[in-house]
């Protein structure tokens, strides 16, 4: 069954963690609502920032476009259980999410966010 969405109205965690509920209102005004294991919701925020590139570009007709959202805040944490960093990046409302980091990858993420020479010009859409 399709389902149209007009606008998500409320999220919710099942009281275990093992799944999520996103309600939603659909086109007409009718309340709707998908529940997805967690793990499907995993697959789901790894797919959806590359679908929504690939829908700018596609909208816009410029392939230079890419999904930028502003930082409001940021973190570097050791990693209890590797010699991995966790880099975890915030927005001012509230979306974060955190990367793991090998030694040799923080080291070249600080050389580049030090090296003004590697500025590449890119058109960008804000959220």
């Amino acid at each position: 069954m399709d389902i149209v969405g007009k606008s998500l109205t409320t999220c919710q965690v099942d009281s275990a963690g093992d799944s999520i509920r996103l309600n939603f209102q659909a086109e007409g005004g009718t309340p709707a609502s998908l529940e997805l294991p967690l793990d499907c919701v995993r697959s789901l925020l790894m797919t959806l920032p590359g679908m929504i590139e690939r829908a700018l570009k596609m909208r816009y007709g410029d392939d230079s476009l890419k999904l930028v959202y502003p930082m409001a805040d940021w973190s570097l944490e050791t990693d209890a259980c590797s010699d991995h960093r966790i880099l975890t990046l915030a927005t001012p409302d509230g979306f974060k999410v955190a990367f793991a980091l090998k030694p040799a990858d923080v080291g070249n993420l600080a050389l580049s966010l030090v090296d003004s020479e590697s500025d590449v010009p890119f058109s960008v859409a804000v959220n």
